[in-house]
């Protein structure tokens, strides 16, 4: 049995639309605005992981069932659960860095 997809009406973001790095689809840059999350173990986790605001972020995989996702930052490849995602606030971004 599938697990339901918790964002079944996940909106499509375009560049300049701000969200959270979990409504990203493979392909999307994103650049990190800020973390809202209650627990400090994980944002210390992620911050150890170069997630930090201002870095930019690129969906690279998604697995068949949605979660984990890949992402690509600092260089390298990082999977993350869509759960832990929810709490990173992003803006994306187009073609080119900036747009």
């Amino acid at each position: 049995m599938s697990i339901p997809d918790e964002h079944p009406h996940r909106l499509s973001l375009k560049p300049g639309d701000y969200g959270h790095l979990s409504d990203l689809k493979r392909g999307q840059r994103a650049i990190v605005i800020d973390f809202h999350n209650n627990n400090a173990a994980l944002r210390r986790h992620l911050l150890d992981m170069g997630i930090t605001k201002g870095v930019v972020v690129e969906v690279k995989k998604i697995a068949p069932l949605g979660d984990p996702v890949d992402i690509k930052l600092r260089g390298y490849e990082l999977a993350l659960r869509r759960q832990d995602m929810t709490g990173i606030d992003i803006r994306v971004l187009g073609e080119k860095y900036g747009h």
